[in-house]
């Protein structure tokens, strides 16, 4: 009997432990979900729409990002005839933070899978990084670093990239206070169709 006990108190820790695991991961990747972090910096996640959804070649975002999100570079050496590729550009985001408004670049390193030649075919899954240039940022953003990472959701029409990440500006507390409703801003930065 005392065995038994045990077992079911075990598999019932198990159970608690991956339900909080869940939840703790369903928080990070759920719209609005900002939180403070460590040292200062703020978690965001949200959700960036297919191409063409802002500012005519710019990525709509939504949740703790609120703006237009455009590709300025993208630079890839991997031979066009394989399925794999990788890439590394720049990203350029205007917008809004909470009630902050203003701008940030981006680097990113970009890995994908296609079903053919990757500058032919369309994408299987693909996934970004993108540390923040910590000299770009304008407006409310002077100071902004930190970093955001993107997963490709291309198996729907349209497509969608869920992000997640943390921001900070040194010397000031970044919140989610309230958040303007993002809007088609317009940008001079060049694009390119490929998602990151």
């Amino acid at each position: 009997m005392t065995d038994h006990k045990r077992s079911r108190a075990g598999t019932a820790r198990r159970w608690g432990a991956h339900a909080a695991l869940a939840a703790m991961l369903l928080s990070l990747l759920l719209p609005g979900t900002a939180s403070a972090a460590r040292n200062g910096s703020l978690a965001v996640s949200g959700r960036q729409e297919a191409f063409g959804t802002c500012g005519g070649d710019g990525y709509l975002m939504n949740g703790d990002l609120q703006g237009c999100w455009w590709i300025t570079t993208f630079e890839s050496k991997t031979d066009e005839s394989k399925h794999n590729v990788r890439a590394t550009g720049t990203e350029h985001f205007e917008g809004w933070i909470g009630s902050r408004y203003g701008s940030f670049d981006t680097t990113f390193q970009y890995t994908a899978k296609m079903d053919g030649s990757w500058v032919n075919f369309l994408e299987i899954h693909g996934r970004c990084h993108h540390p923040v240039d910590p000299t770009s940022g304008t407006g409310d953003f002077v100071g902004i670093s930190g970093e955001l990472s993107f997963k490709d959701v291309v198996d729907v029409n349209p497509p969608y990239y869920p992000y997640w990440g943390s921001l900070r500006i040194a010397g000031q507390q970044l919140t989610l206070e309230s958040t303007t409703t993002a809007s088609t801003a317009s940008s001079s930065a060049t694009s390119t169709a490929l998602s990151c």
